[in-house]
């Protein structure tokens, strides 16, 4: 890192990383990756391999050494301090002894790793099934199903087509256009932008580990995408796999895609319960919204990035107008993308979701940001309006004045001070609201299915969530239903 900053070749996803993808940077240097989406797929890759060896011990006593200096110091886990901070913590713990044999370091241990190269080169796709023709024919009939009521790859990809028909693209006759589709229906928030999502796209599609039973499918599409095979014939060969007409792995539901989030995903396997980072206290359930905002701010930041290489190309012409340089810059893009990965693309504004007649919705900003808007002449907007008149009520009640802008709307009611509510107290509130929920008249196996992913779907909000948050929440529930069989 210092001497890519020396160099000036430092790229901007280096200021989100933690030790831990410092740790992997280490050994796989002097090599280097062509974006963050290449550096953290190669990263998880090589801890899956590493988990099966002595090494894997060694990566856990490393991230509890991590995350015990961050609690014991009171700096996030990826401020640059830490990672000061930790040399002589390891040196002391006997973590920085163990060399790493040569054939366990990235550059050897990652050869021909389908994460890092995609499918196999001579990848034999299996053939159409009997009757595929009829198959396919009922595949574009037009269905209004929503895909987490049919959680399968084919309802998802039929969503995601839909979508993108919807916008203008050319869904029946470029195969490169699937693979995005398919992410889209199931991942992307609103405000990601459509230029975005052939790269998101792939970066998911190659995150999985080998062995999910969905990486048939998404091989499939990558290879199709690559030797331009046509649409019907793509579809007629997914068809041909089980997994594309069975409920979709959990393990396809979350973004891993991005510097900083393998740290908190295996501190949470270890019995951690939360790691503080310089964006959030990261607690499980928070693993999707972190790793959604993560790859949108990248992504912001990019072409943050690539606005600053055109200013410093223009300086010696003079500067162009703004509006003029995003102009060409918006050429430039759908042109690259239709030569280079065979997606067309459209004005790259925020992919719109079909409207939908319902009172809550929520506003995203293409950097994650976002802003929920509940109409006040609606039955949740009235419930809402008066649920803030109650809390402000309490903070008058308790504190003797009126709440200020940086005060907590929700607050620690045992705290002297205006205090945000914590996570062991919001915990317990839920705990508490689920043994009492049978004589309220809720299903307990709702409340606790809140608490596991940290947000609620209804009806009224399906529409904020994505259909991966939609589907992880109803496995929740169902799981704690059978629980509570």
């Amino acid at each position: 890192m210092a001497y890519a900053q020396h160099e000036g070749s430092d790229p901007y996803w280096f200021q989100e990383i933690d030790p831990l993808d410092a740790l992997f940077l280490g050994t796989a240097w002097p090599q280097s990756f062509r974006d963050e989406f290449e550096f953290a797929n190669a990263r998880d890759a090589w801890l899956r391999i590493l988990r099966g060896t002595q090494y894997g011990e060694g990566i856990q006593r490393f991230v509890r050494e991590v995350v015990s200096a961050s609690e014991e110091l009171g700096i996030p886990v990826d401020d640059g301090e830490l990672m000061l901070a930790l040399a002589g913590r390891l040196e002391a713990a006997g973590l920085d002894g163990r060399r790493l044999p040569r054939r366990l370091l990235p550059r050897m241990a990652l050869q021909g790793s389908r994460t890092v190269y995609g499918p196999p080169r001579d990848l034999r796709l299996p053939d159409p099934p009997d009757g595929v023709k009829e198959r396919v024919r009922r595949f574009w009939k037009d269905s209004a199903e929503e895909p987490w009521a049919n959680d399968t790859p084919q309802a998802v990809l039929r969503h995601g087509l839909r979508r993108f028909h919807d916008a203008g693209l050319p869904v029946k006759k470029e195969s490169a256009m699937l693979l995005p589709a398919f992410y889209a229906g199931l991942m992307t928030k609103p405000g990601e932008l459509l230029e975005d999502m052939g790269a998101h796209a792939s970066a998911w599609a190659l995150s999985l580990d080998e062995t999910s039973v969905l990486v048939p499918v998404l091989d499939i599409l990558m290879v199709a995408a690559e030797i331009e095979m046509s649409v019907a014939e793509t579809l007629g060969r997914l068809f041909a796999v089980p997994a594309f007409t069975e409920p979709l792995p959990s393990d396809a539901l979350l973004w891993t895609s991005s510097p900083g989030l393998a740290l908190p995903r295996l501190a949470f396997e270890l019995d951690i319960p939360a790691v503080s980072t310089l964006e959030t206290v990261v607690t499980p359930d928070l693993l999707d919204w972190v790793g959604m905002h993560a790859r949108m701010r990248l992504s912001a930041a990019a072409r943050w990035s690539a606005a600053d290489l055109e200013d410093m190309d223009s300086a010696e012409g003079g500067q162009a107008e703004p509006d003029e340089r995003w102009a060409e810059r918006r050429e430039a893009v759908r042109e690259a993308l239709l030569r280079k990965v065979r997606k067309k693309s459209i004005e790259p504004a925020a992919f719109k979701r079909p409207q939908l007649d319902r009172p809550v919705e929520r506003i995203w900003n293409a950097d994650g940001s976002s802003v929920v808007r509940i109409p006040a002449d609606t039955a949740p907007g009235k419930r809402w309006k008066d649920g803030v008149e109650g809390q402000m009520a309490a903070f008058r009640e308790k504190f003797g004045r009126e709440p200020g802008p940086d005060d907590p709307l929700f607050f620690d009611p045992d705290a002297d001070e205006p205090t945000p509510l914590t996570r062991e107290h919001f915990d317990d509130m839920m705990l508490d609201l689920a043994e009492r929920a049978v004589e309220m008249g809720i299903d307990p196996a709702f409340v606790h299915a809140w608490r596991e992913v940290g947000y609620v779907v209804t009806a009224e909000n399906m529409s904020m969530f994505t259909t991966a948050e939609v589907l992880a929440f109803k496995r929740a529930l169902a799981r704690h239903r059978q629980a509570w069989a």
